[in-house]
């Protein structure tokens, strides 16, 4: 009895190790999207919507190389990144969409890719959509640092 539970908790061991852990495979191909509502005072004779835009496009290339930029509609989607991950491939990257003529909340959305064999799981990562929203949120959103 003792040899079977120990055999299903090294089985439970490696199963969970397969993949990070900060990977969260998501069946939903909408995904997990955050918002965040945007500060609305630049100064008087600032534009909004450029402003923001330089601060975002500022806060993604630090991390990320940027595959799609239309200013026009306030759509951004990074490159897909490589992340270590124990010989496995995991990648992610990054999707921003403005809302509002002037825009007035960012929603934010990260994408996450981890191969198993010959299959890629899709998802996001908890901690990367974390870290970019708290980045966003402390430099164009209502609690600008």
């Amino acid at each position: 009895m003792k040899l079977i539970r120990l055999i299903i908790v090294v089985s439970i061991l490696f199963s969970c190790a397969s993949q990070p852990l900060t990977f969260i495979e998501s069946k939903n191909e909408e995904g997990m999207w955050k918002s965040i509502p945007l500060h609305s005072r630049y100064g008087m004779f600032v534009n909004k919507n450029k402003e923001v835009w330089r601060r975002v496009v500022d806060i993604l290339s630090e991390k990320y190389d940027l595959e799609i930029l239309d200013k026009t509609s306030g759509y951004i989607r990074t490159s897909w990144k490589s992340l270590p991950s124990d010989d496995k491939k995991y990648r992610s990257r990054v999707i921003i969409k403005m809302l509002g003529n002037v825009w007035h909340t960012a929603r934010l959305k990260t994408e996450a890719q981890l191969l198993d064999g010959e299959t890629w799981l899709v998802g996001y990562d908890k901690v990367i959509l974390e870290e970019i929203y708290k980045d966003l949120q402390g430099r164009v959103g209502t609690s600008v640092r």
